[in-house]
């Protein structure tokens, strides 16, 4: 049977019930003694069962009035809730975009980032979508991604770039206690991702500067597998300072910056169109992240960056 009732039938039935007193759920409720009463044998009507004895003092609940009660304690709660989720929404920006990121920064900026950005703007749909350098900009002209963040690996038509931030690039080695101060002697083994030579040409130029020789080498378009990897062997890799954490990083990795090497981070979409506020606004989140994944470097690195 469908109930047919409306939501203030249920609000006076509980203050009734609670109250034990038509008048005192009128009193509670803004309403009038009359008006609690002609509710009350509404519902009676629909829902056929007797729910009040009245009586000299006020009103005592039958059975069947517990049993309802307890129900319609559940909604209201439910609906009080919901008031309440929903409140979130309101003041922040509205609307959906996509956003394409590279795996350096999806590691650890990303999911900080979306976690801010959606406590302020909750009504807005995100999704983002992780690829390289060298694949974002074509995504961006494509409209695949309405907007990417990205190094800059090649220019796209109709694409157009600014800077974002820029992090330290370093190279990263399985933790050993063992390891000293000075950087590998021996010919190292790197992991990169394909493609990127401009930056592959310059990582090497600045190994060369440490004296550090490159000796076998894997292409490996994962970063989540290339940590793996390195936490692993004697392989390295060389990535933005970002991407690792002076914290939860100590105990499996060595990290150290190269000197004069950044990493710097773009901010691609179409030269056509305008980004939307809340992209906008999703972008310097991101900022703010990799600025404070950087800072935290800056207090744990005499211990951990080595």
């Amino acid at each position: 049977m469908a109930f047919r009732g409306s939501l203030q039938d249920i609000r006076l039935f509980v203050a009734a019930y609670e109250e034990k007193s038509f008048t005192a759920a009128a009193q509670r409720e803004n309403s009038t003694q009359s008006g609690v009463s002609h509710h009350i044998r509404q519902l009676e009507m629909l829902l056929d069962v007797k729910l009040f004895v009245r009586e000299k003092a006020g009103v005592s609940a039958t059975p069947v009035a517990d049993l309802l009660y307890r129900h319609c304690i559940e909604l209201l709660r439910s609906l009080e809730q919901a008031s309440i989720d929903v409140a979130r929404f309101k003041g922040g920006y509205e609307g959906s975009f996509t956003v394409g990121i590279i795996p350096a920064l999806t590691h650890r900026i990303a999911a900080p980032a979306l976690l801010r950005f959606n406590a302020l703007h909750p009504n807005v749909k995100v999704r983002i979508v992780e690829a390289y350098s060298t694949i974002l900009p074509s995504m961006v002209a494509a409209d695949d991604v309405d907007f990417a963040i990205c190094t800059l690996q090649g220019g796209a038509p109709g694409v157009e770039a600014r800077a974002l931030f820029t992090t330290p690039e370093c190279l990263a080695s399985r933790h050993d206690p063992q390891d000293g101060e000075a950087w590998p002697g021996a010919p190292v083994n790197i992991i990169w991702a394909s493609g990127m030579e401009a930056r592959r040409t310059a990582i090497i130029a600045a190994l060369a500067a440490k004296g550090v020789e490159i000796g076998a080498s894997f292409e490996v378009d994962s970063a989540l597998a290339s940590l793996d990897l390195v936490s692993r062997s004697d392989w390295r890799m060389v990535n933005p300072l970002v991407m690792f954490d002076p914290v939860a990083d100590a105990g499996r990795l060595r990290v150290r910056p190269l000197d004069d090497l950044s990493f710097d981070v773009m901010l691609l979409r179409r030269t056509s169109t305008q980004l939307a506020p809340e992209a906008e606004a999703f972008a310097e989140i991101m900022i703010e992240e990799a600025r404070r994944a950087t800072d935290a470097w800056g207090v744990a690195s005499a211990v951990t960056a080595g």
